[in-house]
């Protein structure tokens, strides 16, 4: 079995050899239009000089030569997991590479961070001529890279490379180039968060942000994959045929799309330029919780427990203004402030019974429920389509009055809770009584006409 370092060295070469591959196509191309413009004297010394120039050519990517001059241009890029252009284009701030964290505590564990990867695609930032060398850089075997052997120390690739010791200590020493730490430095252009450290706040942290674009990285593959591989494309093409598959369909609802470098997103990275200058945010809004729908069916008041529960703020905001005014006169400014309060009741109490008579597909629930039979008749609307009894019964409205006397029961115990003074006698439940059976006619004889 061939050794893995072995097999990394012949890999460089064959990665050297296909950029020498592009670049005589293109040679040859450039050349065959000078040999079509030429004039038919000038033949001879153009084609020497084609010849020249593709020997010149060759020569430079004989491979010991190749890397002697990326190793002598590494300096120019930085491979980097954290890379600072991603806030500004123009930062002079310094980008870091972060290494794989292998020894992970319980608070790695808790966050989803860059230092919860195994692995790292590691980003380049720099001279865009100078991101072959990143391609070499980034040449692996099994997952384990070049540069991943400049970090170890290790020499075995680049010693079979080379033709002598001499070869090896340049190239690794230029190659690391990429890699070696920089003054610390953030520009004005990135953004900077003052982090306090005494008490007095006479001395503070400059923290300079820096975008994760290793593990955006990684989120944009993962959420790539969701959607256009060919197995998410079979599943939703299942889906969409009503017929079984047996993977589970992987989606990442409400995302959101940032866009790095404009029309330019080789200028932030090279990892940039591959998302097409996008990055992708996942949704951390809190849930929304859908109210279960309410069937008053448990205990002989569940409707009347619920609506008091709903409206007690404004059932305690008129107990409150009457017992302001309580000493007063009558006067008509009372009286309408009164009316006003319990109009907004009435108003409640309906809308909670149209969200109990509108639950079409429950119907026919009041008949295993603990209801009086009048709340029954008016709650359970859609069960007069299964019921032909049941609809009969409804049709005579004698429900009505007794809805309209529990209604009226309940707002004075409402108004008269704790205070005898204020409970409401015969006259007043009699008025309640009577706005809303009106209320309740008026809104049968609307419904009617609508159907």
């Amino acid at each position: 079995m061939e050794e893995p370092k072995q097999m990394l060295a012949d890999k460089i070469r064959q990665f050297i050899e296909e950029r020498l591959a592009t670049k005589l196509e293109a040679f040859d191309k450039a050349t065959e239009k000078k040999r079509k413009s030429a004039l038919e004297e000038q033949l001879s010394e153009v084609e020497a000089d084609i010849q020249t120039e593709r020997t010149e050519l060759l020569d430079k990517f004989k491979v010991d030569n190749w890397l002697t001059d990326a190793a002598k241009r590494a300096g120019q890029i930085s491979m980097v997991t954290h890379a600072a252009k991603y806030t500004h284009s123009d930062t002079k701030s310094v980008s870091i590479y972060l290494p794989p964290n292998t020894e992970k505590s319980e608070l790695d564990q808790r966050y989803l961070t860059s230092s919860s990867l195994v692995e790292l695609v590691v980003d380049t930032t720099g001279n865009a001529a100078a991101l072959d060398v990143a391609g070499l850089l980034k040449q692996d075997v099994d997952g384990k890279t070049l540069l991943d052997e400049l970090i170890a120390g290790d020499d075995t690739t680049l010693t079979a490379l080379a033709t002598n010791p001499e070869q090896v200590e340049q190239w690794r020493e230029g190659l690391k180039a990429c890699l070696t730490s920089k003054a610390l430095t953030s520009g004005q252009l990135s953004k900077q968060l003052y982090f306090p450290v005494e008490e007095d706040g006479n001395a503070y942290h400059l923290i300079s942000p820096l975008y994760a674009s290793s593990f955006s990285q990684a989120v944009y593959n993962k959420l790539t994959a969701s959607f256009y591989s060919d197995k998410a494309k079979a599943i939703r093409q299942a889906k969409r045929s009503d017929k079984y598959h047996p993977e589970a369909q992987v989606a990442f609802p409400n995302i959101a799309t940032q866009s790095f470098g404009g029309t330019k997103p080789q200028n932030i990275s090279q990892l940039n330029t591959s998302r097409y200058g996008k990055g992708y945010l996942l949704s951390s809004q809190p849930p929304v919780w859908q109210q279960q729908a309410f069937i008053p069916a448990k205990g002989k008041y569940a409707f009347w427990r619920e609506f008091d529960r709903r409206v007690w703020k404004k059932s305690k905001a008129l107990r409150h203004y009457l017992e302001k005014v309580f000493p007063r006169t009558s006067i008509k400014e009372i009286r309408d402030q009164r009316a006003e309060f319990i109009d907004e009741l009435m108003d409640e109490c309906l809308l909670l019974a149209a969200e109990v008579q509108n639950q079409q597909e429950k119907a026919g629930w009041s008949a295993q429920s603990d209801l009086i039979d009048s709340e029954r008749l008016w709650l359970d609307l859609y069960r007069t389509l299964i019921d032909e009894e049941f609809r009969e019964e409804r049709e005579k409205n004698d429900w009505q009055i007794d809805i309209a006397n529990g209604f009226a029961s309940w707002l004075n115990n409402v108004i008269g809770y704790n205070s005898d003074a204020l409970f409401p006698g015969e006259n007043e439940h009699g008025e309640w009584q009577r706005l809303l059976k009106r209320r309740l006619v008026r809104l049968k004889d609307d419904l009617e006409v609508m159907a």
